[in-house]
């Protein structure tokens, strides 16, 4: 009886030691992040039978398990991740957003101050110093632009940076957690199919740290490994396997790096899937932000380069020469079969920009039809003056068997290379090359207003000037009738060498003449500086929608709206995160005054 009594005792000095064991446990790994309370499970020992009945023999520990929920660790990885994710798109957008309001830096006063010195040169054309400031504004424009695009391009690095370094903690926390499935499911085995928590707790915490860098999701297997998902679905652990991610450059854009998900064979491209955390807010703030912004400021510097040259090659300069290009602008490159004999003509509307596609268009013509197969790989026919992907074909000139390679300017690195044209200031062509002439003897008070030209060859204009415009019924001139465009309300005449544009002012009497000559050195004329300053609002962009002004106004405002609401959803997420980790915390964290009052507790009960 009295062993029985002392072996009763020993069981409850060995229960307690054990406990005790554990408080200190606790105690010790307070600062141990990740770490999860644990608490030793006691039951009570089989009784004994005896004359008397059944008489208890003491306790025993029967396990030592951790205090952990699920269900709060699965909505603390996905407010880890999602705020991982709104820090990282934020951390960019605002580069971005503080880049594009920067006046200094940002395109909007240069486009105001580039049509203030037209709409100068346009009230002084004979000044020299107007001139030359025009021509500063123009170097402006061409720095801003080539400024923003270094901006971008550096972006771009550093978003292809934190690919690969994401990609490279990614893999690494994979290796980790499938070495930490081999270990607890060897331990558990050899433990009796008693739990090693620490271990757990280990790969819990490599899970939350992937959570950072990419959308997790979990599933436990029988044997006690955990498998792990990532991105929307794909398997990165499964037991003691891991699988890698890779980075590698984009089919379509070389500047661009995909997500691939390595196997063997060909590697899979994931990057459409990859979300939440760092990976996928960077990857958001690519493609909502950086490539569209890229994008945008190629197009505006398409439209103003190809808007502002197309009016000032119709104009005349102080040398009475046809105007050049004032800036550098890109065109689309040919490359003709090698048994060609025709001609293609391929140009696009800067207001269509945007429809412009990447890669290589093939042209050929088989006496019948025209095909075009664009990158898509599509073939398609087309016929003369067709508009394709913003490419504007005239096909008169091609011949039966003949084949070319178009190829678009890519707009991504058109404001890379947006570069001003004109050195001179004498060179700016701000006069027309048409002057109208009105004889006195005329009887009416008929005369012509806003004259402009289109497709201007200055030297076949000037051996078909002059014209005499004769006012009859029918209004003709000396090469035939005056053709008349009622949605401009102007009249054309076609010289071969360039349409004449203008329109008819007052009330012309039957038999009047207005004599239409060479503008000649055009000193004093301002009328196709006035058209140039008139392109400051002119709806060229976005399809006939938009102005310059108004497009990049549109850039800033939708990077403004951007990062304002990542970052009020920043500050939401965080708060959000804060709330999970308490309850986390709560079930799961070490209490030191909790575990004092355990301390002294089961003290009492080991020394009793």
């Amino acid at each position: 009886m009295a062993g029985d009594l002392l072996l009763t005792g020993l069981s409850g000095l060995n229960a307690f030691r054990s406990v005790l064991n554990t408080t200190g446990h606790n105690i010790a790994n307070v600062t141990t992040e990740g770490y999860s309370r644990q608490t030793v499970e006691l039951d009570s020992r089989n009784p004994q039978l005896t004359g008397g009945g059944y008489v208890g023999s003491g306790v025993q520990s029967t396990t030592v398990s951790r205090l952990y929920d699920s269900f709060l660790a699965t909505q603390f990885r996905s407010s880890s991740s999602a705020t991982a994710d709104l820090d990282s798109y934020l951390n960019f957008a605002n580069q971005v957003d503080s880049v594009l309001a920067d006046q200094n830096i940002g395109l909007s006063v240069a486009l105001q101050d580039f049509f203030n010195a037209v709409q100068t040169v346009a009230d002084d054309p004979t000044s020299i110093p107007a001139r030359q400031t025009l021509l500063t504004e123009g170097e402006v424009i061409e720095n801003r632009f080539n400024t923003l695009d270094r901006l971008f391009s550096s972006l771009t690095t550093q978003v292809n940076s934190s690919l690969n370094d994401t990609v490279f903690d990614i893999n690494t926390y994979a290796e980790g957690i499938a070495q930490l499935n081999e270990q607890i499911v060897l331990a558990t085995g050899v433990g009796g199919g008693n739990i090693p928590n620490d271990l757990l707790d280990k790969r819990d915490q490599l899970i939350d740290q992937l959570s950072e860098k990419v959308n997790v999701s979990t599933s436990l297997q029988e044997d006690g490994a955990l498998n792990v998902f990532v991105g929307s679905g794909q398997a990165l652990v499964l037991g003691n396997i891991f699988n890698t991610l890779g980075v590698q450059q984009s089919l379509t854009d070389a500047t661009v790096k995909d997500i691939v998900f390595k196997q063997s064979g060909a590697d899979l491209v994931v990057t459409k899937f990859m979300t939440g955390g760092e990976i996928g807010g960077t990857l958001r703030f690519r493609d909502e932000m950086l490539d569209p912004a890229i994008q945008s400021l190629g197009e505006i510097a398409i439209g103003l380069s190809a808007a502002v040259n197309a009016q000032h090659i119709n104009g005349v300069d102080l040398n009475g020469a046809q105007g050049q290009n004032f800036f550098n602008e890109p065109s689309v490159s040919l490359v003709a079969g090698g048994a060609n004999t025709g001609t293609l003509g391929v140009t696009f509307d800067p207001a269509t920009t945007a429809s412009l596609k990447e890669g290589n268009y093939l042209l050929t013509y088989d006496g019948v039809n025209y095909t075009l197969t664009p990158p898509s790989g599509t073939p398609a026919n087309i016929n003369d003056g067709d508009v394709v992907d913003g490419l504007v074909f005239d096909l008169s000139g091609v011949v039966s068997g003949d084949s070319y390679t178009i190829t678009p300017p890519r707009v991504k690195d058109v404001a890379g290379t947006f570069s001003f044209g004109i050195v001179d200031p004498r060179e700016i062509a701000a006069a027309v090359a048409v002057v109208a002439q009105v004889p006195s003897v005329n009887l009416g008070t008929g005369d012509i207003g806003n004259i402009s030209t289109s497709g201007l060859n200055l030297a076949g204009l000037s051996g078909s000037l002059p014209i005499t415009i004769t006012f009859n019924a029918g209004y003709t001139d000396s090469t035939g009738t005056l053709a008349y465009d009622s949605s401009t309300d102007t009249y054309n005449i076609d010289t071969g060498s360039g349409v004449i544009n203008f329109t008819l002012i007052g009330t012309p009497q039957d038999g009047d003449t207005i004599v239409l000559s060479s503008n000649s050195g055009g000193i004093g004329d301002n009328r196709n500086a006035n058209l140039l300053s008139d392109l400051q609002t002119a709806l060229s962009m976005s399809g006939g929608t938009a102005s310059f002004k108004d497009s990049y106004g549109q850039l800033v405002a939708d990077v403004g709206r951007r990062t304002q609401s990542a970052e009020a959803n920043g500050l939401a997420q965080h708060a959000l995160l804060a709330q999970t980790t308490a309850a986390k915390d709560t079930v799961s964290g070490v209490n030191l005054d909790e575990e004092a009052a355990n301390l002294i507790r089961f003290q009492q009960a080991y020394q009793a």
